[in-house]
């Protein structure tokens, strides 16, 4: 989890941070241990006396990966905010955690289709259960308080996540599309979540 990555040492630090690199960029079976040795500066043995395996060592670089955003995403939803703060901030933390990260989305999509029993491995779906069930609630309430309009939970939430996280998915070609910098592309995207925002709360609203 990024919240241990304190807990590695110096050495570790090091292996991961290239393998996660190296897997964003290359994917899963395009990266080997030689690969991040070299690119960590260290060797296959230590990289296997660390890490046992590159299955292990992936699992841990996406469980990183994922364990980030699910705790952002966990905290808000599990929150008190009102109604459309909450809406607002969910939004906000995939723009913010995917402006830090803004491979992560092809590189677990891609390994994830490959491979879809990681994802039971690395997502905790009992808390994502318990969070679909207080937003179906918060979302009825907020009906019959006569502030959003019916709303399809399943329809809000893939909503949701599309406009959040395609801009990030769709990065390479977009930023070819739009004729600007990678950088210029990430700075956009810090205005674009205020669009975004907005755009599912007017949409909602009554």
């Amino acid at each position: 989890m990024f919240d241990n990555r304190n807990d590695y040492t110096e050495v570790q630090q090091r292996i991961v941070k290239s393998a996660r690199k190296l897997f964003i960029k290359r994917g899963f079976k395009g990266t080997t241990v030689r690969d991040i040795a070299n690119d960590s500066n260290t060797n296959v043995a230590m990289v296997n006396y660390y890490f046992r395996s590159k299955n292990k060592l992936f699992e841990t670089v996406l469980g990183e990966a994922l364990s980030i955003l699910m705790k952002k995403i966990f905290s808000i939803l599990d929150s008190d905010l009102p109604f459309f703060d909450l809406v607002r901030e969910w939004i906000y933390s995939y723009y913010d955690t995917l402006m830090e990260y803004p491979d992560l989305p092809n590189f677990v999509l891609n390994e994830l289709a490959h491979n879809p029993d990681m994802l039971k491995k690395n997502m905790h779906f009992r808390q994502l259960h318990q969070c679909y069930n207080y937003l179906t609630r918060r979302i009825r309430e907020e009906e019959e308080k006569g502030t959003i309009r019916p709303v399809p939970f399943n329809d809000f939430l893939i909503n949701i996540i599309s406009l959040s996280v395609f801009p990030f998915a769709g990065k390479p070609v977009l930023i070819r599309f739009l004729g600007i910098s990678e950088s210029k592309y990430i700075e956009a995207m810090a205005k674009h979540r205020e669009y975004v925002a907005d755009f599912i709360i007017h949409a909602i609203s009554k």
